[in-house]
């Protein structure tokens, strides 16, 4: 167990890690050019049971609201052949519109017993064209000349707080200077995916708390943008919906990197920004800007997720302390038609973090700092002295010139002896005495896919499903997966533990093998000790630390060097390593995957799996 003044120092080196990798990373925004189309069915399956002891279950109440069609100038979705099931049928079903121009579909059940199972089942056309989208929309943007339904997404809500005063004003400084609405909107996003880093279990949803902790989920992501947005005075509304987990690619330079973007399965929020010229353009805070991808189903919007979380809302009534338990929550997708794969056409350095783009808006070169940052006083100056302005000359009787004197010869420098440099001493595994952890260390040790249970009256009580994702992938299969780390001083390793998750198989071994870099994993250069299968025990729905000892093998990790992380198994074990979207402490290009019969390390992915790195330094 490591003292509170340990824990301090290993807090401030996993931030020096993370300058380390963004320093060393070349983040930018990928321009896409080409198309996505894809053609799918989607079965989105809902089963729960209904308890007849504790009071039981008087009333029951399941929430549906199907996706529309939707365009924009870059994103198209087109729904067809919607219908639900529900087994037992419901004691009555009511449709209604909401506000925000939603449409919702309640089913209720009078005193229900036993399992309630709810399938809801449509068509998708989802494509996305990347073009240039023309906006001349000036900014600040004419808000007195914006329609009543627009309009009104200028206003704070309960999760975005744009009338605060410290979001008012990292807000005006970020458009300062811009004349477009487009780089308005480019300011913003830029900051908003250099400064934040995703993690699934914040410690708040709303605008004020993302802005103070820098970090969020998706939610956290789209309500500090639209309330930076909402206080420049640029409409701004949140999109309500599920992803899929079906990756797509951009290919930059015929092949030599392709960019795996992959998003878990399940709820996701982004949002949408109002253009006078263009109306609404889809934009995802964490990646997209522009444009969403074809694995995004747009379901509801609304002002903030407080105000549209209806899909998959449960209601219920009891005289007791009954609750309904979910037995089962899964969506299926069959693909009957996809293009998944796009160019890269050029790139931009900026911002410090990947985004990829339907179009590149041009914005200042030197962006305002969110931060005010005092200037340094000014460097005193010594004035040089006068220099008279000689008399002009008067005009002369030409003289002889007078002869020229010998070359001076100069005396010979004696020679100087070099001054010696000291060699820097051998790094000795015993001057290690420190111990320190880093790493992507942050992950949800159980999943779950639902808020805690609210109450909203004697005997009234409701559930909502929360944006957690299993965000996870199989690693005892066909494709390898290498996982970069760089560090800022040298360091004698010990252990490097996995954030994994056991799903079968008894026999065989996992270990970890360590790589140097050569635009990818390149040179082995140690192993770990080996684990049994059989000895990872992780409970349902939990993923925990696996440790891989390195204790003994006088290791040492070399400063301001990448090196990569493999995990590799014998035998018959199911075993998921669960990421985390974005870079938390690894470059750009930092998380890789290959197919294990044809190693080729160019697959670069959108995520950065969860690791922890336990090692001695030197005090």
């Amino acid at each position: 167990m490591l003292t509170d003044h340990r824990s301090r120092r290993i807090l401030v080196l996993v931030f020096l890690l993370a300058v380390v990798a963004t320093a060393s990373s070349q983040a930018r925004t990928l321009v896409l050019d080409g198309a996505l189309s894809s053609s799918f069915h989607v079965k989105d399956t809902a089963v729960i049971g209904a308890p007849t002891d504790q009071g039981g279950i008087e009333d029951f109440t399941y929430h549906l609201v199907p996706p529309p069609s939707a365009t924009s100038k870059t994103s198209k979705q087109t729904i067809s052949n919607y219908r639900h099931t529900a087994i037992p049928p419901p004691t009555s079903t009511q449709e209604r519109m909401d506000t925000y121009g939603n449409r919702i579909l309640e089913l209720r059940w009078k005193a229900p017993r036993g399992e309630i199972k709810i399938v809801s089942e449509y068509d998708v056309k989802a494509s996305v064209e990347f073009v240039l989208v023309p906006s001349t929309a000036p900014y600040p943007v004419q808000t007195g000349a914006l329609p009543a339904d627009v309009a009104r997404y200028l206003k704070p809500s309960e999760q975005v707080q744009s009338d605060d005063q410290s979001i008012k004003n990292l807000s005006a400084d970020l458009v300062k200077g811009t004349k477009t609405e487009g780089e308005a909107v480019t300011r913003v996003m830029h900051w908003i995916v250099d400064h934040l880093h995703y993690t699934l279990e914040p410690a708040g949803y709303d605008a004020l708390t993302t802005k103070r902790e820098g970090k969020g989920n998706c939610q956290n992501y789209s309500h500090l943008t639209m309330a930076l947005l909402r206080a420049a005075g640029i409409p701004a509304r949140l999109v309500r919906g599920r992803t899929l987990g079906k990756s797509w690619e951009v290919d930059e330079d015929n092949g030599k990197r392709r960019w795996t973007a992959k998003w878990g399965e399940g709820r996701h929020a982004w949002l949408e920004v109002y253009y006078p010229d263009q109306g609404w353009l889809m934009y995802d805070s964490q990646a997209y800007h522009q444009f969403v991808s074809t694995r995004f189903i747009r379901i509801e919007v609304g002002p903030d997720n407080k105000a549209v979380h209806t899909d998959g809302l449960i209601l219920w009534a009891t005289r007791g302390s009954a609750r309904p338990k979910i037995l089962d929550m899964h969506i299926e997708t069959d693909f009957t038609q996809d293009k998944d794969v796009v160019k890269a056409q050029k790139s931009e350095s900026t911002p410090k973090n990947l985004i990829y783009a339907a179009a590149l808006v041009a914005v200042p070169t030197v962006a305002p700092s969110a931060v005010p940052v005092p200037a340094p006083p000014p460097a005193k100056q010594t004035p040089s002295p006068a220099v008279p302005i000689p008399p002009t000359p008067p005009v002369v009787a030409p003289v002889p010139p007078a002869p020229i004197p010998p070359p001076m010869v100069a005396a010979p420098t004696p020679p100087q002896t070099p001054k010696s440099v000291p060699p820097v001493p051998p790094l000795k595994p015993e001057s290690f005495t420190f111990p320190i952890a880093f790493g992507n260390l942050e992950f949800p040790r159980e999943i779950r896919l639902f808020e805690p249970v609210k109450t909203s009256g004697k005997g009234q009580y409701s559930l909502e499903q929360n944006y957690m994702l299993e965000t996870a992938e199989y690693v005892t299969g066909d494709t390898l997966y290498a996982q970069a780390f760089e560090v800022d001083q040298p360091l004698l390793l010990t252990d490097l533990s996995l954030a994994l998750h056991r799903f079968g198989g008894e026999s065989g071994e996992l270990w970890i093998e360590l790589y140097e870099d050569s635009d990818g994993p390149g040179a082995l250069i140690t192993k770990s000790r080996p684990v049994r299968s059989a000895a990872i025990r992780t409970p349902a729905n939990r993923y925990e630390w696996v440790p891989f000892s390195f204790e003994g093998g006088k290791t040492i990790v070399k400063e301001n060097r990448r090196y990569w992380i493999i995990l590799r198994f014998t035998g018959d074990p199911i075993i998921n390593w669960f990421y985390t979207y974005g870079k938390v402490v690894s470059p750009e290009d930092g998380t890789r995957a290959t197919l294990a019969k044809q190693v080729v390390w160019n697959q670069i992915l959108n995520n950065e799996f969860n690791f922890r790195l336990r090692g001695l330094i030197r005090e």
